[in-house]
């Protein structure tokens, strides 16, 4: 039974964490306009978790998002301009100039992945619910 629950909630994760990210780009598709970002510091500098944080703006307001370091930009510093898309409607969702993810052949699989989590989910909670009822019934019968 843990294990069908686990299994389920992986699924659960998976497909909300997918769907989230695939509406997010719709939404930078359909609404997205192109900023210029100013790397305002590095995070955990000289560590593999490096990140960056970029300010932009977009409509007269100050925003600010937390990125994984760029690999096209060999040491990035503070002050370093960059390129960003933004939704217009929601300036929190952004993403680098250029980068099309999620695409529909990287959503896929993550699809498939949920629906085999979700299906190997129910198939151990049902077994277990049944293997529970017939142990119920066969007590019953013999007591």
């Amino acid at each position: 039974m843990l294990l069908g629950a686990v299994f389920l909630a992986i699924a659960v994760f998976g497909g909300c964490s997918a769907t989230l990210q695939w509406q997010r780009a719709e939404l930078i598709d359909d609404t997205g306009i192109r900023v210029t970002g100013v790397v305002s510091r590095i995070i955990d500098p000289g560590t593999k978790y490096q990140r960056q944080e970029i300010s932009y703006p977009v409509d007269h307001h100050r925003h600010t998002v937390v990125r994984n370091l760029d690999t096209d930009l060999s040491h990035p510093k503070p002050g370093h301009r960059v390129c960003l898309e933004v939704a217009r409607t929601h300036p929190g969702v952004v993403r680098m100039c250029g980068t099309r993810y999620p695409k529909g052949d990287d959503m896929y699989p993550v699809y498939i992945l949920v629906t085999v989590f979700g299906t190997a989910g129910l198939l151990f909670v049902i077994g277990y619910l049944v293997t529970g009822a017939r142990q119920t019934r066969r007590i019953g019968i013999t007591a």
